[in-house]
């Protein structure tokens, strides 16, 4: 199997993954609100950024009725923690509201470094990681 096609897998169960165990909406507390997913699909566009281009972060969580934008997370994986990633992603996305941005486990610098460079300003920063026996786990930083 290609490199790009097994790595494609893994974001996308990263997506699925992180979608319901961070932002599991609707539920007793919030049945206003509902998370959406970008993968493998596009569902939802979140905004346009200034040249016109449509934006889809990974997770989108709106408010019901209507679809209020709430936050967005992008998931990253190690081979896209790149500059482009942070101008054309995570730099626009963070304009139109809290976005939350989860890269692989001890990659946190690497994402930080990027932020600080390009001048991002994300609501926060999360780690992931699957672990054979217990999943996928979660890390606030």
């Amino acid at each position: 199997m290609p490199v790009k096609y097994l790595r494609e897998l893994r974001h996308d169960g990263a997506v699925g993954a992180i979608a319901k165990l961070k932002f599991p909406f609707p539920d007793h507390d919030r049945p206003d609100y509902e998370t959406l997913t970008n993968t493998p699909k596009h569902q939802i566009c979140a905004g346009q950024d200034s040249a016109g281009r449509d934006l889809f972060p990974d997770i989108v969580v709106v408010r019901r009725p209507g679809q209020w934008l709430l936050m967005m997370a992008e998931v990253e994986t190690a081979d896209t923690l790149t500059d482009d990633s942070a101008l054309t992603d995570w730099k626009p996305m963070s304009l139109l509201g809290e976005l939350f941005i989860y890269v692989p486990a001890g990659h946190i610098q690497d994402a930080k470094k990027l932020c600080k460079r390009h001048g991002i300003h994300p609501q926060g920063f999360r780690t992931w990681r699957f672990r054979p026996v217990w999943g996928l786990e979660v890390t606030e930083s």
